[in-house]
C-alpha cells in the first residue's frame, strides 16, 4: 500500500490542511510520496508569466521538502493518465489532497476517484482554499446567497478562531527510508515548461516571497487599504492574490494577520481598514461559494436571461480593448499594464470591463478569457465573478443602468495621472485638462504638448455619452420579456 499525497494549490509545507492530515496518519513503514501534476495543456492558455510565477513557486516548495531530504515529484500529463499509470505499478493508493471548487477541477477529482477505488484504494480531501466549507454558509431556506451583504453578515456572526488557527504541520513521523520514488512514463526530473523572463514580474512566486509580502502589508499597508486601495498609482493593495491563488500564502494566514491586526488596532481608522480587508477577503470566498453552486457559470452567466443579449464580437474593437488603443487613457493604462507586468489594479480591472462590456457592448466571456491568459494571480471564481459584476450579467451585479464613465473614474481614482504617464509615457506632458481626455485638444494645444491624436496617441474609439444609451436599450428589451 502506499500514501501519496498531491500539492495543487497548497504549494507550501506550513498551516497545510491536506498534508497536515496526510502526515497525521502516515506512520513509520508506510511508503510514501509527495507528488506535483502539471497538465501539458494548460501552458499557452495560462501565459508565460503565470507559469514564471508557478515555477518559482515548485521550486521553494521543492527546496523546503530537501531540508526533510524529501523530494517533490514532479509528472506531466493528465491527471488522470497519470494515476492510472501510478495504481497499474503499485496497485493500492490512499491518495490526500485539498480540494478545489472549479468544475473542471470537480470532474477530474472524480475520475481520479474512480481510478483509486478501482484498485482498493481511497481518497482523502480537505478544504484548505476556503474559510468555511464551500457550500457551508446558506440562507434561512438552505439555498446560495445571492447577495454578497447577507452572505458576509452570516460568515461574520460564524467566524471563531478555529478557522483560522494555524494547523501542525509535523514531519516527525515519517522516515526517509519510506519515501517511494515513483517510476512511470509520465514522471519528468525536471520543472516542466521551465522559462526564463527577460524581465521578471512585478509578482514572484514561492512561499518565501508571499510571507515576506503579507508581512509588508501588515507592517505598512493594512490600515490605510480602506483609503488607499481604490488609487492605482497608490501601493494601497496587498498584492496576495497570486499568492491565495497558488497558496503559497493560506487562506488562514491571511485571515489571522487581519485578526491579529485588528486585535491590536488602536484607532477606528485603523479598524475600518483592516475590516475593509477582512471584507474583501469574504468577497473572494462569496465567489467561490457561488462557483461551488453554480458550475454552469464555466460558461453562463448567472441570470440566464442575459446570455440572450445581442452582444457584440466586433474583432477590431476587442483588439483594441487588448492593446491599449482605445483612446481612453485610464482604459489604455490598465491593459497596458496586464500585457506587460500580468497584473491590474482591481479598481482599473473594474474600469477596463465595464468598457469593454457596456461601452463596447462584447460579450464578458471574451474579456474574461483575455483576463484568465494574462493575469499571473488568476481565479476562476473572482475573474468570473468580478466580469460578470460589471457585465449585470452575475450574481449581486452592478444594475445594467449603473455604468462608469471613464472619465470621471479616471479624474476621480487618478487625478494627477500618475498611473497614467507609468505606462502611456507619450502623455507625460499634458496638463491635468487634457491628461485625462486628450482628444479634446485643438490642434494648436496638440502641437504645443506634442501629442498628435490618431498619431501619438488614438482617438476614443466611442463616444461614451451616446454608447451608454445603447447598451440600456439592449438590457431593457431582455427584462421585457
Amino acid at each position: 500500500m502506499l500514501y501519496v499525497y498531491w500539492f495543487r494549490k497548497d504549494l507550501r509545507l506550513d498551516d497545510n490542511k491536506g498534508l497536515s492530515e496526510f502526515l497525521s496518519t502516515v506512520s513509520a513503514g508506510n511508503n510514501f510520496s509527495l507528488i506535483y501534476i502539471k497538465n501539458k495543456n494548460t501552458f499557452e492558455y495560462f501565459g508565460k508569466k503565470r507559469i514564471h510565477f508557478l515555477n518559482k513557486s515548485l521550486e521553494d516548495l521543492s527546496d523546503e521538502l530537501s531540508k526533510f531530504n524529501l523530494h517533490l515529484q514532479y509528472f506531466y500529463g493528465n491527471s488522470s493518465d497519470v494515476f492510472n499509470s501510478i495504481v497499474n505499478k503499485y496497485g493500492k493508493l490512499f491518495l490526500y489532497y485539498n480540494k478545489q471548487i472549479e468544475p473542471y477541477c470537480i470532474a477530474r477529482d472524480k475520475n481520479v476517484r474512480k481510478i483509486i477505488e478501482s484498485k482498493g484504494g481511497k481518497v482523502f480531501e480537505f478544504n484548505d482554499t476556503c474559510i468555511f466549507e464551500p457550500g457551508e454558509i446558506k440562507n434561512e431556506s438552505g439555498d446560495q446567497y445571492k447577495v454578497y451583504t447577507p452572505f458576509k453578515k452570516n460568515a461574520l456572526s460564524r467566524l471563531e478562531k478555529i478557522h483560522y488557527t494555524k494547523l501542525d504541520v509535523d514531519f516527525s513521523k515519517i522516515d526517509k527510508v519510506d519515501e517511494e520514488i515513483l517510476d512511470t512514463e509520465f514522471a519528468s526530473d525536471i520543472l516542466p515548461d521551465k522559462i526564463d523572463l527577460d524581465k521578471t514580474p512585478d509578482f514572484t512566486g514561492g512561499r518565501k516571497k508571499g510571507i515576506s509580502q503579507l508581512k509588508e502589508f501588515y507592517e505598512n499597508g493594512l490600515s490605510f487599504y480602506k483609503t488607499k486601495r481604490d488609487f492605482p498609482f497608490q501601493n494601497g493593495t496587498s498584492k496576495l492574490s497570486a499568492h491565495l491563488h497558488f497558496g503559497t500564502v493560506s487562506i488562514r494566514e491571511a485571515l489571522r494577520t487581519a485578526m491579529t491586526a485588528l486585535d491590536k488596532s488602536k484607532c477606528e481608522s485603523d479598524a475600518a481598514g483592516i475590516q475593509t480587508w477582512i471584507n474583501e477577503l469574504l468577497w473572494r470566498e462569496f465567489y467561490y461559494h457561488i462557483t461551488f453552486f453554480n458550475p454552469r457559470l464555466i460558461s453562463e452567466s448567472f441570470r440566464k436571461e442575459y446570455d440572450d443579449l445581442n452582444w457584440s464580437y466586433d474583432e477590431i474593437h476587442f483588439e483594441k480593448w487588448c492593446k491599449g488603443l482605445t483612446g481612453y487613457p485610464i482604459i489604455d493604462a490598465g491593459m497596458r499594464q496586464l500585457n506587460s507586468e500580468g497584473w491590474m489594479h482591481n479598481r482599473v480591472r473594474m474600469i477596463v470591463a465595464m468598457f469593454l462590456t457596456k461601452d463596447l457592448f462584447i460579450d464578458w466571456r471574451l474579456g474574461e478569457k483575455y483576463f484568465a491568459e494574462k493575469l499571473i494571480d488568476l481565479d476562476f471564481a473572482s475573474n468570473n465573478g468580478g466580469w460578470q459584476w460589471c457585465a449585470s450579467t452575475g450574481v449581486d451585479a452592478q444594475p445594467y443602468f449603473r455604468i462608469f464613465n471613464p472619465y470621471l473614474q479616471s479624474k476621480k481614482f487618478d487625478p494627477y495621472g500618475i498611473y497614467i504617464t507609468k505606462y502611456i509615457p507619450e502623455l507625460k506632458d499634458l496638463p491635468p485638462e487634457f491628461l485625462h481626455e486628450p482628444d479634446i485638444m485643438n490642434e494648436a494645444d496638440q502641437k504645443k504638448y506634442n501629442v498628435i491624436i490618431d498619431k501619438d496617441y488614438p482617438r476614443r474609439m466611442v463616444d461614451h455619452s451616446k454608447v451608454r444609451d445603447n447598451v440600456i436599450s439592449e438590457f431593457k428589451k431582455i427584462n421585457k420579456n
